[in-house]
């Protein structure tokens, strides 16, 4: 069954998609850096010049022709009209983790896709002599000079998420969250940290589940709905344009993380819903959920509860600051 939804705002629920098409000067920047457009690859030409020379006098080795999806899958989907494509990356299931390796591998290899697809597309003579390790020693060097990781470790969060780790009483855990908001940047940094001080291994899972009639019918490659109204779809499908709004409005996604070390369990969950600004909490807030093995449910039960939809309510609201739409893909 085809995986076809994924979110494209944040890094912490692990999915991207990258329109390499026409990119606005102010729009984010297809390599992954974060930055605009124009304050990133624009300014550097994608692959600096200097670089791209040195590449022509002394090529590398042939390329090898290597996949790397170690960490998460990537497929491109090509554009209706030809000129251009989407490169999507997803990562729908994570299982018990060390989370440093695993992000900065999944950021890594993101950027060396990314750089590919650029260079394939301004160079393609350039691009057929070289290989893999060019692109990786290139992406290495870039994340190096931005201080990505750096700063992104560095990101403070607030002592009660850091408190709450060390605590397995359900009373202090929901006084300890009462209040507290949390933005991509501080989701990453304290699953780092949960891991680094505190031995807590990461898994992560997004489950969705779509309006009953949906599943059997074929569905477009892309689709999505603009702030106007309009619904866009790449790719032969079978549902009518009305049937397309209804499966991105009506679909179901939970994406849920998990700090687990031995018996204990912390899981920090949030719906597609609640990133759309479509429940109730504070007119629309983002927010995530909170569950533990404090609250009388085994590990296994509680994911079987969130696949099937049926899971416990929770007091617990965080607000998620800096989330946003999401978009639904075929990634088949």
């Amino acid at each position: 069954m085809a995986k076809r939804f994924i979110h494209v705002k944040t890094l912490c629920t692990h999915s991207n998609m990258i329109n390499m098409k026409k990119i606005g000067r102010n729009d984010s920047c297809p390599c992954g850096s974060g930055l605009k457009y124009k304050k990133c690859c624009l300014e550097k030409g994608a692959i600096p010049n200097a670089i791209i020379r040195g590449a022509e006098s002394n090529p590398f080795e042939k390329k090898t022709i290597r996949a790397m999806e170690s960490v998460s899958k990537s497929i491109k989907i090509a554009d209706e009209d030809g000129n251009g494509f989407y490169r999507i990356f997803w990562d729908d299931t994570v299982e018990k983790v060390n989370p440093i390796e695993y992000y900065k591998q999944f950021e890594l290899q993101k950027r060396v896709i990314s750089y590919r697809d650029i260079l394939e597309m301004k160079h393609p003579d350039l691009f057929s002599n070289l290989s893999d390790d060019f692109f990786i020693r290139f992406a290495q060097q870039k994340l190096n000079e931005e201080k990505f990781w750096e700063i992104k470790e560095q990101t403070e969060v607030h002592d009660n998420f850091l408190k709450l780790l060390e605590t397995n009483k359900k009373k202090e855990q929901v006084a300890l969250l009462k209040g507290l908001s949390i933005n991509p940047d501080q989701l990453l940094s304290l699953i780092f940290k949960s891991y680094k001080d505190y031995g807590f291994l990461y898994s992560r899972y997004r489950i969705e589940n779509l309006p009953k009639g949906i599943e059997r019918k074929k569905k477009p490659k892309i689709a999505d709905i603009s702030d106007c109204g309009n619904i866009k779809t790449i790719g032969k499908t079978d549902l009518t344009k009305g049937e397309v709004k209804s499966m991105i409005e009506q679909r179901k996604v939970i994406v849920a993380h998990f700090f687990d070390k031995g018996e204990n369990w912390h899981c920090l969950f949030t719906t597609y819903h609640s990133l759309e600004g479509k429940e109730s909490w504070k007119d629309g807030q983002a927010h995530f959920h909170y569950f533990s093995n404090a609250f009388g449910i085994t590990r296994g039960e509680f994911i079987e509860s969130i696949k099937s939809g049926q899971h416990k309510s929770t007091p617990i609201h965080i607000d998620m600051l800096g989330y946003g739409n999401q978009t639904i893909i075929d990634k088949k």
